[in-house]
């Protein structure tokens, strides 16, 4: 699996990745206004050197989006599409976000994440991430749990 840096050329793809995995969608607009705002960072997951949309190798996997802001990280989105899921992607891209913004100076990540996505919380809680609070109806009408990840 190779991780490319995203880039404004990327946004449609971007895009298409989070209307896939969430509910409420990203436009290519949004991505572009996303990766243009200062500190915003994204990488892409491909799977078998293509960029082409697939929903088997070779294609896009997954993307992962953060901004750095001072000493201070935060994760905006990440998605692995469904057939590379449960495959330890999800891992690699948080990962990959997590070694960015503490080689840029950051001392703590944050993220929210929906109150049901059992799946993703516990990414998240085996990363190091602790529950710190909860955002009522921050997704329509689900709440999410907001996490912090210190690292020093």
């Amino acid at each position: 699996m190779d991780l490319i840096p995203a880039a404004l050329a990327h946004a449609q793809l971007l895009s298409s990745i989070h209307c896939i995995c969430f509910t409420d969608m990203w436009s290519p607009e949004a991505m572009v206004e996303l990766l243009e705002m200062p500190g915003a960072e994204g990488l892409l997951a491909v799977d078998g050197g293509s960029l082409t949309p697939s929903t088997q190798p070779p294609g896009p996997a997954g993307m992962v989006l953060w901004r750095n802001i001072g000493d201070e990280a935060e994760i905006l989105s990440i998605a692995v599409l469904p057939p590379w899921r449960r495959s330890g992607l999800g891992w690699q891209l948080l990962d990959a976000a997590v070694r960015s913004s503490i080689a840029k100076g950051a001392a703590v990540m944050f993220l929210e994440v929906a109150a049901d996505n059992a799946g993703a919380q516990n990414l998240y809680l085996r990363s190091g991430f602790v529950k710190v609070g909860v955002r009522k109806r921050y997704y329509a009408d689900k709440d999410a749990w907001v996490m912090r990840r210190d690292f020093y």
